[in-house]
């Protein structure tokens, strides 16, 4: 890996810019910009894909669903045949992921049946949360989304290559604490991430260009993913914690302001993999100058370390208005995606009622009373766990397909 010096050089600007330290979009110049810019799509579906693994899936996500069921009832739910799907739940009965639940007791005359399910403490992810400014924090989550092991390492000065290898260490770790069969390992982590589970840009890391997701599989020979931070924390709140729904705005405020939108219970990644970055939209053109060189960006009014400061000097007084301002910003992106629920978290401190009156009230100013009547908001203290949960799932969809 580059030093931050020569990274800049490279990049053609100058060292201690301060548009060259900015994370994200604001970092890169128009030629890469286009750089970074997806691919065109592959071609998806059932029709492309290898059919046993495809059906494989089908049981898989059936049985994550709808729980326990016959043989039978799998092949009325999926349309396969009964005997392809002895084939299949055998398959699976020898890999681990399934096991035999038990027979049916029923009132016909015949051979009783038994179901099989899937087995959700046996198996079991690693899930990483890369947020946290002082530490990494890793655990060991079940299919059920239960969180059994918790293990944290300490990143003080860690900085590119170091950085990478307490993240092996920590998955090491978490991998002696457990005797489950690993499924894989996700990766909540801050920055740009591709489809790959290569992060292409990291400020806080100091990660360019770095292939996360290829080194952990060559490391501990795991399948591994790895996504971006906020858009895992809206699919574990998603997937497993306050059931928002397929399709909902989460922003985050932690380390900055930061959004992700889910549409059809998945992240919009957007052309350079930065959709929801709204950090740095300008709301005040006359307030504080940003590390971005402009004034007023709305990081600078309710991002927490910002809001923080606010909060010491002015007290509670500052909460409401800001609140008010990250509501009227969210209106607009909700009403053009048509989606009715909006999640907002951040520190305990800063998002108690003051500020989520504000930014109900937000809302409220710029939508139609039906519209708004419609509305689900929902402001809430972040957990970590959020994020970790957010990682398991990108596991479990990635290499099980129950989501």
């Amino acid at each position: 890996m580059s030093a931050p010096g020569e990274q800049d050089e490279v990049a053609g600007r100058r060292p201690g810019d301060a548009r060259s330290r900015l994370s994200g979009l604001l970092s890169l110049d128009s030629e890469e910009l286009q750089a970074l810019r997806r691919g065109p799509q592959q071609l998806g579906g059932a029709a492309h894909r290898n059919t046993r693994r495809h059906n494989l899936s089908v049981i898989r996500r059936l049985l994550f669903g709808k729980g326990p069921q016959t043989r039978p009832e799998l092949a009325r739910l999926s349309g396969l045949s009964l005997p392809t799907v002895g084939a299949l739940v055998a398959e699976l009965i020898e890999s681990g992921l399934v096991h035999d639940a038990g027979i049916v007791a029923e009132s016909r005359v015949g051979k009783p049946a038994s179901r099989v399910a899937l087995d959700t403490t046996g198996n079991v992810s690693i899930a990483l949360n890369l947020t946290q400014p002082d530490r990494f924090i890793g655990a060991v989550v079940d299919l059920d989304g239960a969180v059994v092991e918790r293990a944290e390492l300490g990143i003080e000065g860690l900085y590119e290559d170091a950085a990478l290898e307490r993240v092996v260490e920590l998955v090491e770790l978490l991998l002696q604490r457990t005797t489950a069969r690993v499924v894989g390992i996700g990766v909540a982590s801050p920055g740009l991430v591709d489809e790959s589970g290569q992060v292409r840009f990291g400020d806080r890391l100091r990660w360019q260009e770095m292939p996360l997701a290829e080194e952990l599989r060559a490391r501990t020979g795991i399948p591994a993913a790895v996504g971006n931070d906020v858009n895992l924390l809206a699919l574990g709140l998603g997937r497993f914690r306050n059931g928002s729904g397929r399709d909902a705005i989460v922003i985050a405020l932690d380390n900055g302001v930061g959004g992700a939108v889910l549409e059809g219970g998945d992240p919009v990644l957007g052309e350079q993999f930065a959709a929801g970055e709204i950090g740095h939209i300008t709301v005040d053109p006359g307030g504080e100058l940003c590390r971005c060189g402009d004034r007023g960006c709305l990081d600078m009014v309710v991002g927490a370390p910002h809001l923080q400061r606010r909060l010491d000097t002015e007290g509670e007084s500052a909460l409401e208005p800001a609140g008010r301002i990250l509501g009227e910003t969210i209106a607009p992106i909700a009403i053009m995606l048509n989606i009715n629920v909006v999640v907002v978290v951040g520190p305990e401190q800063l998002v108690a009622e003051p500020f989520a009156a504000g930014v109900v009230d937000g809302i409220r100013s710029r939508v139609r009373p039906p519209v708004f009547d419609g509305m689900r908001i929902e402001v809430e203290p972040n957990d970590p766990d959020f994020e970790l949960l957010g990682a398991a799932s990108l596991i479990m969809e990635s290499e099980l397909g129950v989501f």
